[in-house]
């Protein structure tokens, strides 16, 4: 699939902007904005564009206006308009301890920090998933990258907040501590964090199930990606959606994410589940890093991602994409256990 023209991307980022003014801002049922591919009749129209305005539940044109649901154009701005369904939830994992096999080696302690295991914040009973291994510009520090809200939780998060592997809920203590929160990216409209590597255990590129990292991208619509998650493994799927805003909750505040990328089912199946916040989305089979994951939704099933050149950016920090020999542990690929 050719990566989308720049221009036409950047006119794109305008219409999604007047949209998000015109339908996210003012009206409950519309969940999100990007700009991506149509669909006619649920059948996806490959060589068009169109801005998509997301809603909770499409609703017939007689009942928009006891709805309080502003009518969406044929147009906005030279781009043609769509209409999905999707209403997204941030993708942590609150269940029960035990909810998942303890044999699962992404949910329990390892020695060598890679992609794709359990993480937490220390305060909460929480777990998400560890993205990968950055580098500080400043200090040339090693860094934990994933979520603002796996590692930073509440508003109340301070720096120096411990970081635990694995995460509190997949039975993480104290001892566990791997890393400090540093900074996040949420006043960049970025739900993304980084925290300082602390302690004995190793940190390296790669991405439980796939291997290591080996670069830096932007994605493209069409494309194929995958991800190494703590609770759905290693899933694919395709780019539908770029530039996208969405709205989320996190500890009852609203804020408004960015640079938002959607992802589907290849064929269908499952893309995402709770717990896989924090994991890199990765370009198939080129394996350079396009998305950080951290929402999605089950009716349609569908992921989000934000574009991984901004978070790093906003972080300033650069993905670490050295590769070194990592000790063979298991791994969780679908429902097998696999040894590297």
């Amino acid at each position: 699939m050719e990566r989308e023209d720049e221009l036409l991307l950047a006119r794109a980022r305008m219409a999604v902007a007047a949209a998000v003014e015109q339908h996210l801002l003012v009206d409950e049922n519309v969940t999100a904005v990007d700009y991506g591919l149509p669909a006619h009749g649920g059948v996806t129209a490959e060589d068009e564009r169109a801005i998509r305005v997301h809603v909770r539940r499409k609703l017939p044109l007689t009942s928009l206006e006891e709805a309080g649901t502003v009518p969406v154009p044929a147009r906005i701005q030279e781009f043609a308009t769509d209409v999905v369904e999707g209403t997204y939830s941030s993708h942590l994992w609150w269940g029960n301890v035990g909810a998942h096999p303890g044999a699962d080696p992404r949910l329990g302690r390892t020695e060598t920090l890679r992609g794709g295991i359990s993480i937490s914040d220390s305060r909460r009973n929480v777990a998400g998933t560890l993205g990968a291994r950055v580098i500080d510009r400043a200090t040339g520090d090693a860094m934990i990258l994933s979520n603002r809200h796996v590692l930073a939780g509440d508003w109340a998060a301070r720096t120096d907040q411990p970081i635990l592997q694995p995460g509190r809920l997949d039975g993480g203590t104290g001892a566990d501590t791997v890393a400090g929160l540093t900074r996040t990216a949420m006043s960049r409209d970025l739900d993304a964090a980084v925290a300082t590597l602390v302690g004995q255990r190793r940190l390296v590129n790669e991405q439980a199930g796939l291997g290591p990292i080996r670069g830096v991208a932007r994605a493209a619509l069409g494309i194929t990606v995958v991800k190494s998650g703590r609770t759905s493994g290693v899933t694919s799927g395709r780019v539908t959606g770029l530039a996208g805003v969405t709205r989320m909750s996190y500890a009852g505040v609203s804020r408004l994410i960015r640079q938002v990328i959607a992802i589907e089912p290849v064929d269908g199946g499952e893309v995402s589940r709770p717990g896989d916040s924090g994991a890199i989305w990765l370009s198939d089979p080129e394996r350079n890093g396009v998305g950080l994951h951290f929402a999605g939704s089950d009716t349609p099933e569908r992921a989000l991602a934000i574009d991984l050149t901004a978070v790093l950016a906003a972080l300033d920090v650069d993905l670490d994409t050295s590769v070194e020999v990592a000790p063979r542990e298991p791994v969780a690929v679908g429902a097998h256990l696999v040894r590297r």
